[in-house]
């Protein structure tokens, strides 16, 4: 029988919303339903955690903030405990550092690429290091300024009742008595069209900042009743980063969606 971590491993499938509001507000202009990614025949749970503020909403005067999902996210990311950078020499660099789509690409291989025998702390710090903040309302949406240097980590590490895309503590912890880890391939990246057409409706005035869909094959290496084992996941993953004109090189904003389908298993 499979333990609890292994079982949301490879059975979860989410597509999950965090603390970005380009997912929703670019949606609306294009269909009027919010953007998600698909998981195949598993229909995917998707939840909207802080969206871009409209101009005429907020939060009614003598509301219960209990049953406001916006404040009770701003709350989880203010109880969140700030991370620092890793080691400066583990950054990515070179070519993948200067080009959004090889970025990317090599975020998502390292975010995914995790040795569950090791410390979970040290690849969330890792995390940490690659991060950037951006000011643009579609992408920060209500999150304070004091909080969005917690937004990186959070965005993947935090996300309520879903399947975030770092594994919580004691499920880390789990896998590493299995000797788990994962390997990862990364099969396409692209401009999701919600963003292309935001930049071109004039809607993104931060010059630096984009957003790129990343799709890739898990494989989760684990032990078995004391044999090898292998399963495979086919993942998503929508980012927004940010580099020039901005900042010299390409860094991570935001997680906006994540969603795992498994395919295979050995």
């Amino acid at each position: 029988m499979r333990s609890p971590s292994l079982r949301r491993f490879l059975v979860a499938a989410g597509a999950v919303a965090l603390l970005i509001g380009i997912a929703l507000a670019v949606a609306r202009t294009r269909s009027g339903s919010p953007t998600t990614v698909s998981a195949g025949p598993v229909t995917p749970a998707t939840r909207s955690a802080v969206s871009a503020p409209e101009p005429t909403t907020g939060t009614p005067a003598g509301s219960d903030p209990i049953g406001d999902p916006l404040a009770a996210d701003l709350q989880r990311l203010r109880a969140s405990e700030p991370i620092r950078p890793g080691r400066t020499e583990r950054r990515i660099t070179g070519e993948a550092a200067q080009q959004p789509d090889l970025y990317a690409a090599e975020f998502v291989r390292r975010l995914l690429t995790q040795d569950y025998r090791t410390a979970r702390a040290e690849h969330l710090a890792w995390v940490q290091s690659e991060a950037a903040q951006t000011s643009e309302p579609l992408v920060v949406g209500l999150v304070p300024e004091d909080l969005r240097g917690r937004l990186a980590v959070y965005s993947v590490s935090k996300s309520g009742d879903q399947t975030p895309a770092v594994p919580s503590p004691n499920e880390w912890v789990a896998l590493g008595v299995q000797d788990a880890y994962t390997t990862v391939q990364i099969q396409r990246v692209e401009e999701p069209m919600a963003w292309s057409t935001a930049v071109s409706s004039g809607r993104i005035s931060d010059p630096g900042i984009t957003g790129r869909e990343v799709s890739a094959a898990v494989t989760l290496h684990y032990r078995k009743g004391g044999r090898p084992a292998l399963a495979t996941s086919s993942v998503a993953m929508t980012l927004n980063i940010q580099g020039p004109p901005t900042r010299g090189t390409w860094g991570f904003v935001t997680a906006v969606t994540y969603s795992a389908l498994p395919v295979s298993s050995s």
